[in-house]
């Protein structure tokens, strides 16, 4: 079954967009998402993965995602700076469904990676008796080198947060040859 369009009939925003992930090392994907939910939706509600349902799932180079704390922080500083005036919260999602199968949510944002989990959650909210979400989908932001900027990817030290190509560990701590 498909989902309904993402901004409805009219074109006018929803009332509530939910998302929800890891957020790990703040990257321009997280960015697209979020101002995905906030170009189409008057609030917005991010869930927000705790310490413990990280490590449930098992994440790539899990002992390198930052605490729950420092991820918490740091989105708030970065929405309250990019989205002032704006309404939104922050909660934890330690759970695969999140606000997402709440009354009240009207659309969930999600990147093309993860555009699967619409259909699973607009199962459960049907279960529980609640219309389905509304879906709007982001495209993946690549790196310079053409793929995913993606939070493991930044964990590993493959990349920045901008997808900037980092140079390798030894190519950084080699001497530097003059020019002669």
């Amino acid at each position: 079954m498909r989902a309904p369009s993402a901004t409805g009939r009219s074109g006018r925003r929803v009332r509530v967009a939910v998302l929800g992930g890891t957020f790990d090392h703040l990257h321009a994907g997280h960015r697209a998402l979020l101002a995905a939910a906030f170009a189409h939706a008057t609030g917005v509600r991010v869930g927000l993965t705790t310490d413990a349902f990280v490590r449930q799932e098992r994440k790539p180079a899990a002992r390198k995602v930052q605490s729950y704390a420092t991820r918490r922080r740091r989105l708030r500083q970065f929405l309250a700076t990019t989205y002032p005036g704006r309404r939104w919260t922050i909660a934890p999602l330690s759970d695969p469904w999140g606000g997402s199968v709440k009354p009240g949510a009207d659309m969930i944002v999600v990147s093309a990676e993860t555009r699967a989990a619409v259909r699973v959650i607009n199962q459960e909210r049907r279960r529980r008796k609640l219309p389905p979400l509304a879906a709007y989908v982001v495209p993946l932001v690549s790196a310079e080198d053409g793929r995913p900027i993606a939070s493991r990817r930044i964990r590993t030290g493959e990349i920045d947060a901008e997808g900037r190509l980092r140079q390798p560990e030894q190519t950084r701590n080699a001497p530097r040859r003059s020019k002669a």
